[in-house]
């Protein structure tokens, strides 16, 4: 099977494109990082640089595939103004697009990425059938999620992944740890908030399994099996580093420090069930709970830094 990555130079493509190595597809990667191209050129994975924001520049020479993994999220981590939003729902927008067209371009299926943005209550567990609420920065997804529900509509081989907040040794979790070790890093109000959270080999795996199968017209909750308080998460993660537990900022301080968006955010409390990705694929967890994962991903950063 021929594989192209969208964004694959990232955390999630650090681990998802071993895996599929493994399972001798054929792997390219588009990346507009020509350093981590080179490395991956060095693995039999083949590089195509370019752009998602200029698809014309790479689209009309793209060689035939039997699906596209968009994982490229641009996503960033801190404080985000309105006016700094809009800039990234343009990007998130034209990523989406982009895909779109590589996937009409190839005819052939795209695995999307979304993010578990659900608003669950007492006793409630999201699971599939529940529909996205965006509030804070995941509004930046508002206008993509709509192309890719369009997309699908007309008959486009289209599926959609679901994943909780990825962790593991990079991207937003590694700026959230170094954060922590320098004493910036905090814990809002009582941290009572439940976030849906997923080791990135984990999720790597689930990716896998679905490219493996290709579940057409199918979306999948990506998550671990124990949810998990920002407050549990975020003490247990400074007793692996060997840190006292963050301190807590209060919620209207945080907000004039962070800004809106990113309270909001960072506010979450929702439930998800990852059943149907187990039943239908077969996923089994390596790390099914934060407990298992946090010292894993925190070893791996720590060993980086050595």
């Amino acid at each position: 099977m021929k594989v192209l990555v969208l964004g694959g130079t990232g955390l999630l493509g650090s681990f998802l494109i071993p895996k599929l190595l493994a399972r001798d597809y054929t792997v390219s990667v588009l990346s507009r990082n020509k350093e981590a191209l080179t490395k991956l050129d060095e693995h039999g994975v083949h590089g195509i640089i370019g752009d998602l924001l200029e698809p014309e520049k790479f689209v009309p020479n793209l060689a035939p595939q039997d699906v596209v993994v968009s994982i490229a999220m641009p996503l960033e981590f801190g404080r985000m103004s309105g006016k700094k939003l809009k800039v990234v729902t343009e990007r998130t927008t034209k990523f989406t697009q982009s895909a779109l067209d590589i996937g009409h371009k190839l005819d052939c299926p795209i695995i999307f990425t979304l993010g578990t943005s659900y608003r669950t209550g007492p006793g409630e567990v999201a699971d599939e059938t529940w529909p996205i609420e965006r509030f804070g920065l995941t509004l930046a997804g508002v206008e993509a999620e709509r192309l890719i529900q369009e997309a699908g509509a007309e008959g486009r081989p289209i599926i959609q992944m679901i994943p909780g907040q990825i962790y593991g040794p990079g991207g937003m979790f590694l700026e959230m740890y170094k954060m922590l070790k320098s004493g910036k890093f905090g814990v809002v109000g009582k941290g009572e908030n439940r976030i849906p959270r997923i080791h990135v080999e984990d999720c790597a795996e689930a990716y896998a399994l679905t490219i493996d199968n290709l579940p057409i017209n199918e979306s999948f909750i990506i998550a671990d099996d124990t949810p998990c308080t920002m407050r549990e998460f975020m003490d247990y993660m400074a007793s692996c580093a060997g840190m006292s537990k963050p301190r807590s900022i209060p919620r209207l301080l945080a907000r004039l420090v962070m800004g809106k968006l990113l309270i909001e955010t960072m506010g979450i409390d929702c439930v998800v069930s990852n059943t149907k990705l187990k039943e239908m694929l077969g996923w089994e967890l390596k790390y099914p709970s934060y407990r298992e994962g946090l010292p894993s991903a925190i070893e791996a950063i720590d060993a980086i830094d050595t």
